[in-house]
């Protein structure tokens, strides 16, 4: 069966199977006084109210499982969800990648009382709400522990340096670079996050890899009504997936760049800098997808774009305007929090690199041909 509640049909349809008589399914009005129908609601409502939930056995034999497929109702999307299915109950889970998805849990259910099932973990690093894809297959890698650092390295040659790091001389770990590393700028990024967040009043602590591998679920909700707040839920998918991102890029930057030299990390000014025009870049083109003519696929409605970055700009009556139609264009600097300028610095003229020399046509006509 390749249907999405496939768990709960099976069961069904294999204790149908398992009797010796004529079944017939008979589709019936609800609340409308029917003797069996209201039986099952009182049931219903019944399991609902028990404080734990009850463990029911819906193991099915296979003597009475239904295997195969009607081609006729078939898709080439039903049978690549099915072979899929068949090869993932034959591979044994990954030891990291089940470690990923119970970090992953027991963020979620911290942070918002949720325990979501490793399906619904999978599916939040491909949500909508994660900017781009880059991101979304940064954060599917990070959930399988499969980013290539640390013991990573371990027994390449050549390569004996990039197991530990340089600044913080322990083994280097996703986690570490993320959440602890003093030469990545986790520690400034986070605090920018921080200030976003307290904008919108968004409980925030600092992360943990958890936090970050689940950050597509929605988690904030209204204090009075308990209600996910869509909006701000994702303005904290966004910040989260894409300063993580950032914090990568910069320690791969001085990693492979620079060689993990100590006087080449990134300054506070540098990484301040660039965060704030990446959110300035990311809020720019989540407006104008927004209010594009032309469908854009994945792009936000525009209720949903003013909910996302409402109080988090320096005018919001530029997002209202946009949002209404009396403004197409969207310039400078949006997010509220300014990028920093050198102090005391004046601006130094750029050095013109040095010229080439010249090369005769046969010297050039030698290289093309090597």
């Amino acid at each position: 069966m390749l249907q999405s509640n496939r768990e709960t049909l099976e069961p069904i349809i294999a204790t149908i199977r398992r009797r010796k008589g004529k079944t017939t399914l008979v589709k019936v009005k609800g609340h409308s006084g029917i003797t069996g129908n209201e039986e099952a609601d009182k049931l219903a409502a019944k399991g609902a109210d028990q404080p734990h939930q009850q463990e029911v056995d819906i193991r099915v034999l296979n003597k009475v499982k239904v295997k195969g497929a009607e081609l006729s109702c078939m898709t080439q999307a039903l049978l690549y969800a099915g072979i899929r299915r068949e090869k993932a109950g034959k591979t044994p889970p990954r030891r990291k990648a089940t470690a990923g998805l119970d970090a992953a849990r027991y963020a979620a259910k911290e942070k918002a009382g949720l325990t979501p099932k490793d399906e619904t973990i999978w599916k939040s690093t491909r949500a909508k709400s994660v900017p781009n894809n880059r991101q979304k297959e940064f954060l599917w890698k990070l959930a399988h522990d499969a980013l290539k650092c640390g013991s990573f390295w371990e027994g390449k040659p050549g390569c004996e340096h990039m197991v530990n790091c340089p600044s913080c001389e322990v083994t280097e770990t996703a986690e570490h670079t993320l959440t602890n590393c003093r030469s990545s700028g986790q520690e400034t990024i986070w605090k920018l996050v921080n200030k976003m967040c307290e904008e919108r009043n968004i409980p925030w602590s600092h992360p943990d890899i958890g936090t970050i591998t689940s950050c597509g679920i929605p988690c904030v909700k209204n204090g009075e009504t308990g209600k996910i707040r869509t909006g701000a839920s994702r303005l904290r998918t966004i910040l989260i997936a894409q300063s993580a991102h950032l914090i990568w890029k910069l320690r791969c930057e001085w990693r492979m760049g620079h060689r993990g030299d100590p006087a080449k990390v990134h300054t506070k000014r540098k990484i301040h800098n660039r965060w704030v025009d990446m959110i300035n870049r990311t809020i720019r083109f989540d407006i104008m997808a927004a209010k594009s003519k032309n469908p854009i696929r994945g792009a936000p409605r525009p209720a949903t774009a003013l909910h996302t970055w409402i109080n988090t700009l320096q005018d919001d009556s530029i997002l209202e305007d946009i949002i209404a139609g009396k403004r197409w264009r969207v310039d400078g600097v949006l997010v509220g929090i300014l990028a920093r300028k050198n102090e005391g610095n004046q601006a130094r003229p750029r050095e013109r690199p040095p010229r080439a020399e010249s090369h005769t046509t046969d010297q050039m006509m030698v290289r093309r041909c090597a």
